[in-house]
């Protein structure tokens, strides 16, 4: 069973390079000699006199300007340009300079002097702006060069692609590399492979044809690069082995049906056209499934699977390994939706009310505050998934509310209760709900289907807003502590200096009082003793005030410890006349 199709649009963007070819005069002569390059390849008609006249209009004046200018008059038959100027020497270490010497004149310079064998070009040349750059030069010529023969040094270099093909990787998504990674691909792909040594060959037979690659081919040809790029590309898609390429499509997911279930497949082309692959085989968790063609608009074909959840689908082709996750779903197929409406808690329900798979009860039922709906739904086979029924208010989305059923093993149902005197789950508004059951799990097609429809009657209803449209809450206002003004200067100093002049007299009072140990009574001492105790508190209270306390804790203290001591201090002092006059 199909549920979606994903269908591929046009992925070539050659309409686009074609809209671009000569709008006006090239505003360079590589430009003017890519144009018609791209325009041979993509057999459009060009306006050859006109495109004669700018050829002839430009200055040539190095080796770069005359490669174009030759480049240019291949595709012109009627047009004759002179190309043939005087070159300056070539300096070894400019190797763009000697690029385009030779391909002018087809000259092919010692290659293993300019590549390292990690496949860049060596830190030491001139112009160095790029080195993937000047490395896709040299191999370039490598293509053209020594009659077919390729150096060991290139050979060796390509055998350690591995550091430029990271490269390749790691810039697929940057424009100004685009066209390098395609001058790149298209050397590899044109490379006389028969004469290189038997594991190189087989690096480039299957290493080139990674997914990176693909996916940069599908990503580059939906955009218009540099000139540059459009022209890398166009030749690309002119070679057989790029064209040869096709990209597989798959469904959404995919659907269990008597146990197996069908991953359809189409496989096209960069082209977007439908092809069939001569030899592909697919793994899932490494056991091995068979392709099975089809004459189909849609699928190519299809393999057959008996897994259930989001599989690693591998696809092995002859020259690369397309991994994908694959997801297969079950379809529960429900028998008999049974249910009735009962008046109490305690009623038993009789189940006179059903409907079959997708039919909706043609009755309206009613309930109240006091009533309870019972759901009874078959299914045809036991599955591991969330069963839910759902009361949707026709109105008020927030008043909808669903519970979950639960399933019975003994009688293989699951069974659901709507208690509508509940106002935790069923806000009390009359209204005709929608009841629905859903079905909802990770490996299990989702359903929602509206099987009911229920008249609420509740005596005390309550008022709901509208809440279909949305309303910006109201704003918040915080509400800060404001921070306590300081205590004045001369309030604080105030309460100081009386404090001192307190404690001054206290110490004149006590001098007077010539108080010494010997003069302490034998027979009520403890009294005098609390007494000193106290003095002694009342100088740490004020110690604390200079080193810890405030003026406010420590006028507390003092008022609490002056009541003590003056009670005490009075017994003490009595005490002590007693004991003079005694003497």
């Amino acid at each position: 069973m199909i549920i979606v199709i994903l269908l591929l649009t046009t992925v070539f963007a050659f309409p686009k390079y074609k809209q671009n070819l000569f709008v006006t005069k090239p505003d360079s002569l590589k430009k003017l000699a890519y144009q018609l390059s791209m325009a041979s390849d993509l057999q459009v008609d060009v306006d050859q006199d006109q495109v004669c006249t700018w050829l002839k209009e430009y200055t040539l004046t190095t080796a770069q300007d005359a490669y174009y200018a030759k480049l240019a008059s291949s595709f012109l038959e009627e047009c004759q340009v002179d190309y043939n100027i005087d070159l300056p020497m070539i300096d070894q270490d400019d190797f763009e300079s000697i690029y385009y010497n030779s391909l002018l004149n087809g000259q092919c310079p010692k290659l293993e002097y300019f590549i390292t064998a990690g496949g860049a070009a060596k830190p030491q040349l001139k112009k160095q702006d790029d080195s993937y750059k000047t490395a896709a030069q040299v191999y370039h010529l490598a293509t053209i060069c020594n009659d077919n023969k390729v150096h060991e040094a290139i050979q060796e270099a390509i055998f350690n692609f591995q550091e430029l093909y990271d490269g390749v990787s790691g810039v697929l998504d940057r424009d100004n590399s685009a066209a390098v990674t395609a001058s790149l691909l298209y050397s590899f792909f044109t490379f006389s492979i028969t004469n290189l040594h038997p594991q190189l060959q087989e690096i480039l037979q299957n290493q080139i044809y990674q997914q990176t690659i693909i996916n940069f081919l599908f990503q580059r040809t939906t955009v218009l690069g540099s000139i540059d790029e459009q022209y890398w590309i166009t030749k690309l898609f002119q070679l057989t082995q790029v064209n040869s390429i096709i990209y597989p499509i798959f469904q959404d997911y995919y659907l269990v049906n008597k146990g197996k279930a069908l991953i359809n497949i189409k496989f096209v082309n960069f082209k977007g056209e439908k092809v069939q692959p001569t030899e592909v085989k697919a793994f899932i968790n490494n056991e091995n499934y068979t392709y099975t063609p089809i004459k189909s608009k849609e699928f190519s074909g299809y393999f057959e699977v008996s897994q259930v959840g989001s599989l690693p689908f591998e696809l092995h082709f002859p020259n690369y390994v397309f991994k994908y996750t694959v997801k297969i779903l079950h379809e529960i197929e429900i028998e008999e939706v049974m249910f009735d409406v009962v008046d109490s808690k305690t009623s038993k329900p009789n189940f006179h009310h059903s409907v079959e798979n997708g039919e909706e009860y043609p009755a309206i039922l009613n309930a109240n505050e006091k009533s309870f709906l019972h759901v009874i739904i078959k299914t045809k086979k036991q599955v591991k998934s969330q069963v839910a029924i759902r009361l949707v208010h026709p109105k008020h989305p927030s008043a909808t509310t669903q519970v979950f059923a639960e399933y019975d093993t003994k009688r293989k149902i699951y069974y659901g209760i709507i208690d509508f005197g509940d106002p935790d789950h069923v806000t009390p508004l009359n209204a005709i709900y929608q009841v629905e059951l859903l079905l909802a799990d990770s490996n299990v097609l989702p359903k929602r289907w509206s099987f009911l429809k229920i008249d609420t009657k509740f005596q005390a209803q309550t008022t709901f807003q509208n809440d279909n449209y949305y309303k910006l809450p109201q704003e918040i206002v915080h509400q800060f502590n404001q921070e306590q003004p300081e205590v004045p200067f001369l309030f604080v100093s105030f309460f100081v200096v009386i404090i001192v002049i307190a404690f001054v007299f206290f110490l004149r009072i006590l001098s007077n009082l010539n108080l010494s140990f010997d003069k302490l009574p034998k027979d009520n001492s403890t009294i005098v003793y609390l007494f000193l105790a106290l003095i002694i508190g009342l100088f740490v209270v004020l110690t604390l005030f200079w080193i810890k306390l405030n003026l406010i804790e420590t006028v507390t203290v003092l008022g609490i410890l002056s009541v003590p001591l003056v009670v005490v201090g009075n017994y003490a002092l009595l005490a002590l006349r007693k004991s003079e006059k005694l003497d």
